[in-house]
């Protein structure tokens, strides 16, 4: 699966989001996901964070039992791992049931069925073909597995009026997905919403997130005034979808597979495979998972394991 200058090797993610300018939006987002995310049982589940960047939101799913963090780039993740390792020191946790992992969304490094929960934000934009990943989120869901995912959204008020007033030459009611620049892919909530269901997603609830997303009207009234409207917003017509960012849950039919339950003591060498023969018969030996198989070899350093494809 290609990616648009989204692997952050030479870019610090971090930086896009301590700017201030930014502060908006990350609340925005956090109302949204702690929304999706009430109520949902957090013991002896193993916990998907896929286009984890830098573990921006890693304290909004921090109870999960088993938490795995994966990105396409290892600075990211190294960025990752110091921000959780500070986390989880300073609320007396410990970082052994906490894994990171480098690799391609498009050729995850898991086994069928060993997912409890995936979440994956402001990554779907960087993929050329997405419907490859959600086949793969649809492979390591367990039956009745939860998928909470943030897409950008072609059809928001700000892309509606452009169009109308001739700012904007593509139309934002199609389903085709419109490109932003060089790195973001928009997508109609049709389009999302039609896909998942292909996979034999039910769709649950969707939220219209950053529905205040002017530049102006950060400088005033202020972020704290418009996450005040954004929280009503959120509460009184999130399924209006007027916002260039959309969260949805949703769950996995469990017919589509047996659900079985995650037993206790599981770790990260139970529930990985070779991302290239694509068979379950790694082992773990001097820092390394080995292919017994096709021999290939995946290097663990500082606690990040490098699972990517190299063509």
């Amino acid at each position: 699966m290609a990616f648009r200058k989204s692997d952050y090797e030479s870019f610090d993610y971090s930086k896009f989001w301590e700017d201030s300018k930014r502060l908006y939006e990350d609340r925005a987002e956090r109302l949204a996901l702690r929304k999706l995310l009430a109520g949902v049982d957090r013991t002896n589940k193993f916990f998907f964070d896929i286009g984890c960047g830098y573990g921006r939101l890693f304290n909004e799913y921090k109870d999960f039992e088993n938490i795995v963090l994966i990105d396409y780039s290892v600075k990211n993740l190294e960025n990752a791992r110091k921000k959780i390792k500070k986390f989880l020191e300073d609320n007396q946790r410990s970082l052994s049931s906490v894994y990171l992992i480098a690799a391609d969304a498009a050729h995850l490094p898991l086994k069928s069925g060993c997912a409890d929960v995936v979440l994956t934000v402001r990554m779907v934009h960087h993929l050329d073909n997405p419907e490859m990943y959600f086949n793969e989120v649809a492979r390591i869901l367990r039956g009745n597995g939860l998928y909470f995912l943030e897409f950008a959204n072609k059809r928001n008020l700000k892309n509606i009026l452009r169009y109308f007033i001739g700012k904007m030459n593509t139309s934002p009611f199609n389903l085709l997905p419109s490109q932003i620049g060089e790195t973001i892919m928009n997508f109609h909530p049709k389009y999302i919403i039609g896909t998942l269901k292909k996979r034999k997603f039910t769709i649950k609830k969707m939220i219209s997130v950053s529905n205040l997303r002017l530049n102006i009207l950060k400088r005033f009234p202020g972020t704290k005034t418009l996450i005040f409207f954004e929280k009503i917003y959120q509460r009184i017509i999130p399924f209006v979808l007027m916002g260039p960012s959309v969260f949805l849950k949703s769950i996995l039919d469990e017919r589509t597979k047996e659900k079985i339950g995650i037993k206790s003591g599981v770790t990260l060498k139970d529930i990985v495979l070779c991302p290239y023969c694509r068979k379950q018969t790694l082992f773990f030996k001097k820092g390394m998972f080995i292919c017994t198989h096709c021999r290939s070899t995946f290097k663990q350093k500082d606690g990040i394991y490098d699972f990517r494809i190299k063509t």
